[in-house]
């Protein structure tokens, strides 16, 4: 999936710069609303593994992202995030899935123009789950998240675009659990992960 994300990533990035020279006003969007939000994104988590392990987490996954957020002004934008991705460990039958939820505010650039570059900052919550049938094993904390990207307007509603995002994760809490038994401890743990996504959007 990393790979078809990155494929498509660069025609989008070629689609827009041929478009963006011939942007008409037609395909500006409001300056204020709502707007909704779909990502298709190619995941990384930076684990650093033990060599001589017999099990580990694949570094590369992928998975989808839904976006809400409301246009304060041209310039401003707050947006909520809610994701998931699926990578795969090195026991074929076991699959591990990273979580991310994300409150991010928005500075774009470019109000007059349908391409609309822009930079993201906020926070974010992570977790890390492995299920084996009825056993589970998880690792949640917070973090902060840094990025940006552009949105190529098609009309005032629809957008298409490219999403970069890196988060900074604390991970400050563990979980087994077998059955109706679950066990928490407090960890001290720090992590990473970063998203490249191609993204879908319709603003209100």
């Amino acid at each position: 999936m990393c790979k078809a994300i990155l494929i498509s990533s660069m025609a989008v990035i070629l689609l827009s710069a041929v478009l963006g020279t011939v942007a008409s006003a037609e395909a500006i969007e409001d300056d204020k609303g709502f707007y909704l939000g779909l990502k298709f994104a190619g995941s990384s988590l930076h684990i650093e593994d033990d060599p001589d392990a017999e099990f580990f987490i694949k570094d590369d996954g992928g998975g989808v992202q839904l976006d809400i957020g409301y246009r304060f002004n041209p310039a401003f934008m707050l947006e909520l995030s809610v994701g998931g991705a699926e990578h795969e460990t090195s026991d074929q039958a076991i699959d591990a899935r990273f979580e991310i939820v994300q409150i991010l505010g928005y500075y774009r650039f470019s109000p007059q123009s349908a391409f609309r570059p822009y930079l993201k900052g906020g926070f974010s919550g992570n977790s890390l789950h492995i299920d084996v049938g009825s056993a589970s094993w998880r690792v949640s904390g917070g973090g902060v998240a840094l990025g940006g990207g552009f949105k190529y307007f098609f009309s005032p509603h629809f957008s298409l675009g490219l999403d970069l995002t890196h988060s900074v994760i604390q991970y400050d809490n563990a979980e087994v659990g077998i059955e109706d038994f679950t066990y928490e401890w407090e960890i001290d743990e720090s992590g990473a992960a970063t998203a490249l996504a191609l993204q879908f959007g319709y603003s209100f």
